[in-house]
């Protein structure tokens, strides 16, 4: 029952994953020949209020709030983070139950990448003044990486740790 149980988070994890590249793709064809990289919003820090307001007075911000931030991006960020915690909880949980609560690093991603792209979405909207807000959206981002890179990792060392313990 273990190595079926284990078999099917193996397998979910890395169906998020590939859902992630595929939706990733997507969006990288909406961006095309627009001028802008690729959701660059959500991908990286190196970027200033200039490049985001030319984002905001263009076409492709319609594209990119729907249907690229919601609904794909909010079914990888759901499938991700679930994936993953739930490996986490399981094989981490054969440890101990504190070793369990690593699964909440995965949360932390879900629910910064959720605020964040609420927040993007909304600052992408015509006529709103998202200057306050320039810097939380790079929190969000921030902790958003961190914590999708934190939640990989924990999920490739729980996989590791499961399969050293596992009798062959």
């Amino acid at each position: 029952m273990d190595r079926t149980i284990s078999i099917a988070l193996f397998v979910a994890v890395v169906a998020a994953f590939g859902l992630y590249h595929l939706v990733g793709n997507y969006a990288k064809s909406r961006f095309e020949n627009s001028g802008f990289e690729s959701r660059f919003p959500e991908k990286t820090l190196a970027y200033d209020r200039e490049e985001f307001r030319h984002l905001t007075a263009s076409d492709v911000r319609k594209a990119y709030v729907v249907p690229v931030l919601f609904p794909l991006d909010l079914i990888v960020m759901l499938a991700l983070a679930g994936s993953m915690g739930a490996a986490i909880w399981y094989w981490f949980g054969q440890l101990g139950p504190l070793w369990a609560m690593l699964a909440l690093v995965p949360l932390i991603y879900f629910v910064s990448d959720l605020a964040e792209d609420c927040l993007l979405a909304w600052m992408l909207q015509p006529g709103n003044a998202w200057s306050a807000t320039f810097g939380i959206l790079k929190t969000l981002t921030a902790i958003k990486v961190g914590s999708v890179i934190a939640s990989t990792i924990l999920t490739a060392v729980a996989f590791l740790l499961w399969l050293c313990r596992t009798p062959s």
